[in-house]
C-alpha cells in the first residue's frame, strides 16, 4: 500500500491489474491519495506524506464562481469580485 500515510487500506482491481488506495484521509484522493480533493489545494511546503498537505480553498461564497481553487490556491471570481479568495 502506498498512499503516502494518508489510507492504511488498499485494493486490488483485477481487471485494471492496480493496487488502489481506499478512504485516503486528509483531504487527499486519488490512487495513492496523491491528489487534494475538490474544495483544496496542494501545499507547497508540505511533503506528501503531511497529514496538512491538501489546504482547504476557503473560496468567498458570494464574490467566487465556485468553491473550488487552481493549485495555487485562488479562487475564480465572479464580475466585480478580486483577491485570491474573492473577497476583494
Amino acid at each position: 500500500c502506498e498512499c503516502y500515510g494518508h489510507s492504511n487500506r488498499c485494493s486490488y482491481i483485477d481487471f485494471l491489474n492496480v493496487v488502489t488506495c481506499v478512504s485516503c484521509k486528509h483531504n487527499t484522493r486519488g490512487q495513492h491519495c496523491q491528489h487534494c480533493r475538490l474544495g483544496y489545494y496542494r501545499n507547497g511546503s508540505a511533503e506528501l506524506d503531511d497529514e496538512n498537505v491538501c489546504i482547504e480553498c476557503n473560496c468567498n461564497q458570494i464574490g467566487s464562481v465556485h468553491d473550488r481553487c487552481n493549485e495555487t490556491g485562488f479562487c475564480e471570481c465572479r464580475e466585480g469580485a478580486a483577491g485570491p479568495k474573492c473577497d476583494d
